[in-house]
């Protein structure tokens, strides 16, 4: 799909506030309502559009310590990696996992309460998914920078 000057100031303005209605992002953007609503529709249905969410600031809710942990796995094989991607996402703490080329064979990013609780997640089921050979976990001192905004 190509993405004109207008599809892209309409990215730009829904990763800003993804709560405006498509009247107020009509007028900011100079136009009438209803072919914003076209463009963002067609944006949806094109799947340039993924989904619209609230953004929940981690240490509000008291989840105070962002982990991110490489893993390597023993094994690759299908069945192996297939067990090891199920079993991430049912743990609500890993809020990201890519699967990598090179050196490790996976990066999460955890959220969790306090160090105390990674420690009991990490023995108790973060080493235990099927297939971890080795994790290698780094603490987050200090966000420079945390942003959900792709530069369109």
């Amino acid at each position: 799909m190509t993405l004109d000057v207008i599809d892209r100031q309409i990215l730009a303005a829904l990763q800003e506030d993804g709560s405006l209605s498509v009247s107020q992002l009509a007028e900011r953007l100079g136009m009438t309502p209803p072919p914003c609503w076209r463009r963002v529709r067609r944006l949806k249905e094109e799947n340039v559009l993924d989904r619209q969410v609230w953004l929940v600031n981690p240490e509000a809710v008291g989840l105070n310590v962002t982990i991110f942990a490489m893993i390597k796995l023993a094994t690759h094989d299908s069945s192996a990696t297939t067990a090891f991607r199920s079993r991430v996402q049912a743990l609500p703490e890993v809020l990201e996992c890519y699967i990598l080329l090179g050196s490790s064979d996976a990066l999460l990013k955890i959220q969790v309460k306090d160090m105390k609780y990674y420690e009991e997640f990490f023995y108790e089921r973060l080493s235990q998914l099927p297939g971890v050979r080795e994790v290698t976990s780094s603490a987050v001192m200090t966000v420079v920078k945390n942003t959900a905004r792709v530069p369109v």
